[in-house]
């Protein structure tokens, strides 16, 4: 994996998914009206973070950097993406 994307997967992947649980979780079991909004906003950044992460992480591995949408299917996505070979070993 070429080594300037490996910082920016391991933020995007990591940030997303803590994002992502800490917002699902707030907005399931706070039911207060502005507090679910912003909840809810920041589940939604953090799938922006996690598909970034994935962008990276495709990108570092020689491919395009579209595969990075498989972070719509979340964890499924990142288990896609970690099978696909890496082209750039050693780079």
């Amino acid at each position: 994996m070429i080594e300037e994307f490996r910082r920016k997967t391991n933020v995007g992947i990591l940030c997303g998914m803590l994002a992502q649980v800490i917002g699902f979780a707030a907005s399931y079991y706070i039911n207060i009206g502005i507090v679910m909004w912003v909840a809810a906003v920041f589940a939604w950044g953090g799938i922006l973070l996690f598909i970034w992460g994935l962008w990276n992480y495709a990108r570092g591995k020689g491919y395009r950097g579209t595969w990075g949408l498989l972070g719509l299917l979340s964890v499924f996505g990142l288990i896609i993406l970690a099978f696909f070979p890496d082209r750039k070993k050693g780079a």
